[in-house]
C-alpha cells in the first residue's frame, strides 16, 4: 500500500468508526449552533486545495447535545488518539468534521487535511476543553492504536503555543508509523480557542513540507464562517 493511500486509509477508517457513534439527547441550553449548521460553515474543499473533494462529512444533526461520552482526564492514550478531532462527545453542545483530499491522486500538492469544530456552552467549558488537550497531548507522547487501517503508532515531536489572528492556539507535530516504509508521517495539528468555540485543523503533507496552506491561515477561514453565522 503507498503512503498515500496508507494515510487516507487511516483517515477514513477512524471517520468511518466515528459515524457510528451513539446518538445523544437533545438539550435546551443556550442559543447556539447545531451541528448541521456548524456543518454549513465548514470550509469547502476548494478552500484547501483547488480540484480537492469532502469524501467524509460528520456532525451531531439537528439538535444541541447534552451529554458527555469521553473524559480527557480519564479517558485511554489509544481512545485519545482515535477519537480527538474526528469524535464528539467531549462535553460538547455541537460538533462538526469534515476530511479533504485529492481523490485522484493526480493533483499537487498532494496533501490530507482535516477540519473540525467543537462547539460548547461557554467559554469556561471550551477553555477547560483547551486545556486539558494540551495536558492529554503531554502524558499521551507515544501511543499505538489499532483500526481497519492497521496499527499506527502517533508520537508528538513537538508542540508550541502561538497566537493565531488573536487567537489562543496549541500546535502539534505528529510523526505517525503507519507499517508503510520510509520515514514516518509528519502529520501538523492545530488547535484554536475563540469563545466557546474550539477549531482543529489536520494537515499531512505528502508532496510538500511545511502544508500548504497553512493550518493557521485555514484556522482563521473557518473561524470566519462561524462567526458569519451570527
Amino acid at each position: 500500500m503507498s503512503l498515500r493511500a496508507k494515510a487516507s486509509a487511516v483517515a477514513l477508517a477512524a471517520l468511518a468508526s466515528l459515524l457510528l457513534a451513539p446518538a445523544a439527547t437533545a438539550s435546551s441550553g443556550p442559543a447556539q449552533f447545531t451541528g448541521r449548521q456548524l456543518k454549513a460553515a465548514l470550509l469547502p474543499a476548494s478552500d484547501f486545495v483547488a480540484g480537492y473533494t469532502t469524501p467524509v462529512e460528520n456532525d451531531t444533526g439537528r439538535h444541541l447535545e447534552h451529554f458527555t461520552l469521553y473524559s480527557l482526564h480519564s479517558m485511554s492514550c489509544q481512545s485519545f488518539w482515535l477519537n480527538i478531532g474526528r469524535g464528539y462527545g467531549f462535553g460538547d453542545t455541537a460538533f462538526a468534521s469534515a476530511l479533504v483530499e485529492d481523490l485522484t491522486g493526480a493533483l499537487s500538492p498532494e496533501e490530507i487535511f482535516e477540519e473540525s469544530i467543537y462547539q460548547f456552552a461557554s467559554t469556561h467549558a471550551a477553555a477547560s476543553f483547551f486545556s486539558q488537550l494540551k495536558a492529554k497531548y503531554r502524558s499521551c507522547r507515544s501511543t499505538t492504536t489499532t483500526s481497519k487501517a492497521g496499527k499506527t503508532t502517533d508520537t508528538v515531536h513537538s508542540t508550541s503555543t502561538q497566537r493565531v489572528g488573536g487567537h489562543q492556539a496549541l500546535a502539534i507535530l505528529d510523526d505517525a508509523e503507519t507499517g508503510v516504509p520510509g520515514p514516518p508521517l509528519a502529520i501538523y495539528l492545530l488547535w484554536t480557542i475563540d469563545g466557546t468555540d474550539v477549531y482543529w485543523i489536520s494537515a499531512t503533507p505528502l508532496s510538500t513540507d511545511p502544508p500548504q496552506p497553512t493550518e493557521s491561515s485555514l484556522a482563521l477561514k473557518l473561524i470566519a464562517r462561524v462567526s458569519h453565522l451570527r
